[in-house]
């Protein structure tokens, strides 16, 4: 199972490249460093532009997650399919907050060496190799360096949506188990519909297109895998265990550093982000 995800590692480059042209700290670096716009290229069959209007998107993700976890005031966080974000090497900055990057062993070992060369070693900083889907849990439910007592969050950004719906029933699973002990909220924007994905198809065919490339190259289709509609979404978070909060990722629009630079107006990209939501999941 582990080498069928390795094949969804290197979508990581192709939001690594897009993230390039926010103001996102370390984002430029990483993507220069791993040489993201080659991947993209590959990825991209009618020419890198049509990422154009994926790169805002890619921003409001990362920011409405960052915001998200600023509201939940957890200094303990566990990021899952960490792949190239900088979150953690950001928010280790805070000598307060304990932050662990997470993900298939490969990956994880990569995005170590990558810190490594970027900036000097934080001990709050920390990187396991986890599986999220894998059953026993392998989440560092008594690892030392988290404090017992005090809540926890638990991000993941580009993870569920390649996921079947027994894989996302096991995330679920292993989620639940840390937040029963620890306390705390899941934030994630990788909730999706079959209902959504159909008016993103009709509002920007470019998106759609990424979306099929994405599908092409892990052999793992996002639309396939979300779920057919609101009512089914939440359906399957209540039998998990779990109420949700659901927030606009338009929340963010004017935080887009990107539309200046690729000189995208922001009512362009805001029926994109309105339709688009991030979640906070606790337990019901």
């Amino acid at each position: 199972m582990t080498d069928s995800f390795d094949k969804i590692s290197p979508t990581a480059l192709l939001v690594t490249y897009a993230r390039q042209f926010s103001d996102i700290p370390y984002a430029a670096e990483i993507s220069e460093l791993v040489n993201a716009q080659a991947i993209a290229e590959q990825y991209m069959a009618e020419g890198i532009e049509e990422l154009k209007h994926f790169a805002p998107v890619m921003e409001a993700r990362y920011k409405a997650v960052n915001w998200l976890l600023a509201t939940f005031e957890c200094r303990q966080i566990l990021e899952l399919a960490s792949g190239l974000l900088p979150r953690g090497m950001v928010m280790s900055g805070n000598p307060e907050i304990t932050f662990v990057e997470s993900d298939l062993p490969l990956m994880i070992g990569q995005k170590r060496e990558l810190v490594d060369r970027l900036m000097v070693t934080r001990p709050n900083l920390h990187f396991a190799a986890i599986d999220a889907t894998a059953s026993p849990s392998q989440f560092p439910l008594n690892a030392d360096y988290f404090r017992r007592g005090e809540p926890i969050a638990i991000a993941c950004e580009g993870l569920l949506q390649y996921l079947t719906l027994p894989e996302k029933q096991q995330v679920f699973a292993n989620v639940r188990q840390m937040l029963q002990q620890y306390g705390g909220v899941w934030i994630t924007p990788d909730l999706t519909t079959k209902q959504r994905r159909s008016q993103l198809r009709k509002y920007n065919p470019a998106t759609e297109r990424i979306l099929q490339a994405i599908a092409q190259n892990t052999g793992r289709s996002t639309f396939d895998n979300s779920f057919e509609d609101a009512d089914h979404m939440q359906q399957f978070i209540a039998e998990q265990g779990f109420e949700l909060q659901s927030f606009r990722l338009s929340e963010m629009l004017d935080q887009l550093s990107s539309l200046a630079r690729l000189g995208i107006s922001p009512a362009q990209i805001q029926p994109l982000l309105a339709g688009t939501s991030i979640f906070a999941l606790t337990l019901a």
